[in-house]
């Protein structure tokens, strides 16, 4: 008879120990890298449009300056200006730095720092990074 008891409490002991909740951890903010590329060496002026979640800072890597502004739900447009070279050029600062995939940016005007020129944004491209 007292085998019984000490199985019912043994097998509590497993189900409790298999049913027990993983510690799961929650979002985690921090800096995604922003880095382009482009035809020309001569970049003075960038217009960015970043979409795919909430920024909580923009800030360049660099010397350059930065401008930002909120353009719809989860949509920011940033104006990037100084000696422009391809590479990593912003540091978006988010509330989940997992959701580093559903960031994108995109080139929608860019500008030779000499000539002022506009340079077509077609030939651009972005990648966003942890």
């Amino acid at each position: 008879m007292r085998a019984i008891p000490f199985l019912l409490v043994m097998l509590g002991a497993v189900a409790g120990a298999a049913c027990k909740k993983e510690n799961t951890v929650g979002p985690v903010a921090g800096d995604l890298t922003v880095s382009y590329g482009g035809p020309s060496q001569t970049d003075g002026a960038l217009l960015l449009l970043v979409q795919g979640g909430p920024l909580t800072a923009v800030r360049p890597t660099g010397s350059s300056q930065v401008a930002s502004a909120s353009a719809g739900l989860n949509v920011t447009r940033v104006v990037i200006t100084g000696d422009l070279v391809p590479g990593e050029i912003l540091r978006l600062s988010v509330p989940d730095v997992a959701a580093v995939a559903s960031y994108t940016v995109r080139v929608e005007a860019a500008a030779d720092r000499v000539t002022f020129a506009l340079t077509d944004p077609t030939s651009y491209t972005t990648t966003v990074r942890r």
